[in-house]
This record gives C-alpha cells, structure tokens and sequence, in this order.
C-alpha cells in the first residue's frame, strides 16, 4: 500500500494548469488558475455562466490562447502546441457531426484524416458502438438521429482516438432531463469501465455532484474551491460556494455568538436562539462575536412539543418524496426540505429542530469559512 502511495504521489498529472491567465482586450477573464489532475481522475469545472470555465477548458484544448501560465498534458508542456498535438478528445455542446456522412464514417472521421489502416478503424467503430449501443444506427445519418443518439456519437468519435485527456464541454446541456440523467449515468459508467482522464464543464451541480471524482468551483475567473464532492458540499470555502452548491442552496443566516444558560448559542435577529450543544473546534475561545451560520435545507426537522425555533409557512411545495418549506428565520428567507407527505399547511406556525453538528460557519467580513 505504501508503495502504491508513493508511485502515485511521483507519478506526472496527466494535466497541470499553473499560473493561467486569459486576457481579451482590458478584461481579465481567468486570473492565476492553478490546477492538477492524476490519471483516470474525472474534474469537473463548474460555476455560474461567464465564470470562465468554458474559457479555461479552451486553453486546456489550445482553442483559445493563453496571455500567461504554463497548461501541461502527460508531462508535456502544450501551452504553445496546436490542439491537433494536444492528445486530446473534445465532446462539444452542439454535437459538430458531419451531416452527410453516416454515424459510422462520423466515428472514423478522424481515424481517415490520421491514415489508421481501414481494418483497425472497422474494429474500433464496432467496439465504441457497442460500448455506446449505437450499433444498430451506424449506417444512418446525423439527421435522423434524436439529440441524446447524437451526442452518443459524437462521444463515439472522441473514444476511438484513446487519447490521454479527454474534454467534454456542457455535453448534455441541449437535451431533455429524462435524457440528461440517462445519458449522465452512461458517462459515469464509461469512466468506470475505461478509466479515462476527464475535464468536464458543466453549470448543473447535479452533474457535478454525481460525475465527479473532484470539483472545481470558479466564479468571476477564480477558483473558489477545489475538493471532493463530499468536501465542496459539506465544507464549502467560502459564502459563494456555500450558496451556489447545493439544489436548493445552503441558508446562510447571520447570528451572533453569544454566552447561554447552557453554553455558547447563536443569537438570530428575530430573537431565536440556536444552542450550540458541542461546540465546533474552529469557535473555541471565541466570545461575542457576528458569524453567519450555514444550514442546508435537509438540517432542519420538524420539532414536536413546542421545542426548536417557532416559524410562519410562507410557501409549501409539495416535490412528492420531499416537501419544500419557504418561511423566515434570523431576518432570512431560508428553505426547508423535509419528506413528503409531512401535511405541513401553507401559512401555518411550525416549529423546526436544526441539526447544528452539521452546521457551517463563515466570517461575515471576509466570507471565508471559519475552520
């Protein structure tokens, strides 16, 4: 195990963006990125639309230029090599097939233009259409495909090239949500089987979430957070990533710390207090003091006997397995998820219980997690 560790640890990245910077013109859209990713590693890029991560996956393919920094493919430096050099594979948004050409002579497009010998090329078709099950639309063209046929092709074609880095832009983004969540199970499973090195650029953090082994988290041409899944969404960085992670989002609430009859509390604005029953090692030693307190939807239950924080119900939507709650707390509007079938009424008085071991806290002057 040891020397696994260590063979891993002096192993290259299969990618290393260091000290990226794109400029057009005056304005600075990617500033100082710096990123590494090991073999068979799936990264997602994710971040609100302008945030620069569409720009950064094109400087990793060499589609755009870079005005600073070092971008690094299997230990080459590629900063200054044209994509066809890259050994690289782009899955586009808009397909980009060939409409003339059948799905099969789409695949081997590239295999023609690289002179892969005509027997090589007939086998590899044949494999990723299996792998893709598209072998029954292999002699139709782009046009009688639907959307979620379409992209399978043209994954098909990035697949049979076998190369070090594949680059997947927004994918799954044109098609329906009954397609994105099949065709989103297919990439997981085709990562798993292949063990391919993947960048992947999505706005959806439902795709980030299920997709990725890290995540990445920009926002305005800097990087926010890199981490796990399980890290981003239960220890955001900062109150950015608090609140863009997460369907719905973290309810960030201000508070104050203050001394109780049984310890440390959070004073809320409306008067409520949240006790802190084992107090979280990064707010040891700190006395009165504002803080804003990160509770996701799914802390808060339904409290019985008049205990927890009394709230008004301002909306209730009933989502069929959970039921979302909209009221107000600490001068917020925060949302609640609780199960379905809870028969909590719009407009009613509830009292909910919050489970503050799973608490987030941040700094309100800077925005930066505390701990």
């Amino acid at each position: 195990m040891a020397a696994l560790a260590e063979k891993l640890e002096l192993a290259s990245p299969v990618l290393e963006v260091s000290n990226l910077v794109k400029r057009f013109g005056a304005v600075e859209v990617l500033k100082d990125i710096s990123i590494s990713m090991g073999e068979g590693e799936f990264l997602v890029l994710v971040g609100p639309s302008g945030c620069g991560k569409s720009t950064l996956l094109n400087c990793i393919a060499g589609l755009d230029s870079t005005s600073g920094g070092r971008v690094s493919i299997g230990g080459r430096d590629v900063t200054e090599v044209p994509p066809r050099d890259r050994d690289i594979a782009m899955v586009f948004q808009s397909y980009a097939l060939y409409p003339t050409m059948t799905v099969a002579d789409n695949i081997a497009f590239g295999m023609k233009v690289r002179n892969v010998p005509k027997p090589i090329q007939a086998q590899k078709v044949r494999d990723v259409s299996d792998l893709l099950h598209i072998s029954h639309l292999l002699d139709r063209k782009p046009g009688a495909l639907s959307g979620g046929q379409r992209q399978r092709v043209a994954m098909g074609r990035a697949l049979v090239r076998d190369p070090v880095l594949f680059l997947f832009d927004e994918p799954l983004s044109n098609l329906d949500a009954k397609l994105r969540v099949e065709l989103r199970g297919e990439i997981k499973r085709l990562h798993e089987r292949l063990g391919a090195s993947i960048v992947y650029v999505t706005h959806d953090q439902i795709e980030a979430m299920t997709l990725g082994t890290r995540i990445v988290v920009l926002n305005q041409g800097l990087v926010q957070q890199i981490g796990t899944p399980h890290e981003v969404f239960e220890h955001p960085a900062n109150l950015f990533v608090a609140d863009f992670m997460g369907s719905p989002p973290m309810n960030l609430i201000p508070a104050r710390l203050v001394a109780g009859t049984g310890g440390q509390e959070l004073l809320l604005s409306d008067g409520n207090r949240l006790p802190l029953l084992v107090p979280p090692e990064s707010l040891a030693g700190r006395e009165v003091a504002d803080i804003i307190v990160g509770l996701r939807p799914e802390a808060f239950s339904l409290a019985s006997g008049g205990e927890g924080v009394a709230v008004t119900t301002q909306l209730v939507e009933n989502a069929g397995s959970d039921t979302f709650i909209t009221t107000e707390l600490g001068g917020k509007t925060i949302v609640v998820r609780l199960p379905g079938r809870t028969g909590v009424e719009q407009h009613s008085r509830i009292h909910l219980a919050a489970d503050i071991a799973h608490a987030c806290f941040f700094d309100p002057a800077t925005g930066v997690s505390i701990g």
